[in-house]
């Protein structure tokens, strides 16, 4: 485990509760943490709901931060934001205003009860295997040293509907 020092973390990002605006949302609060100096974002991608579900189709991206916040922390803060963005954990696969999962961060490895590093559904979920890609093509799994471009056969979940552009519109940091 690394111990301080930047590096970058990747998350995966998904709404399905007026999507779009909680998505610009999401990404206004993250650019604006103290312990992150770059944020890269991928295209947006519709999808259909995880797991079978019946729920509305989502909005999911990529993101790249480059901090210097321990996997800890960085769930920490993504749980605030998500909380912030009226989150509720009702039952497995429910609808969401927004749901931030940590993919990666640096070469790191994490296996608790609630940080899980790589996250375990990457291989399996285009919606977080290839928007990855489209911003960080040159990744590793940490696990295996295997180029993530590499495993795109793996994916089981194949989800995604459309990938286009990010819409242009105001950035929302508001949260009320």
């Amino acid at each position: 485990m690394q111990a301080g020092g930047e590096r970058m973390a990747y998350l995966s990002i998904g709404s399905n509760i007026d999507a779009l605006r909680n998505v610009r949302r999401a990404l206004a609060l993250l650019r604006a943490l103290p312990d992150v100096t770059r944020m890269e974002v991928s295209s947006l991608y519709r999808t259909r709901a995880w797991g079978g579900a019946t729920e509305a189709e989502f909005l999911n991206l990529a993101v790249a931060l480059q901090t210097d916040l321990s996997a800890r922390r960085l769930l920490t803060r993504t749980q605030r934001i998500e909380l912030a963005l009226g989150r509720e954990r009702s039952h497995r696969n429910a609808a969401r205003t927004m749901d931030i999962d940590l993919l990666l961060i640096g070469a790191e490895l994490h296996q608790d009860a609630d940080l899980c590093v790589p996250h375990p559904g990457l291989l399996e979920r285009d919606f977080m295997l290839l928007p990855l890609l489209e911003i960080a093509p040159d990744l590793c799994d940490p696990r295996t040293g295997e180029w993530l471009a590499d495993q795109c056969g793996r994916i089981r979940y194949r989800q995604i509907i459309e990938r286009g552009p990010m819409p242009q519109g105001p950035e929302e940091t508001s949260v009320s």
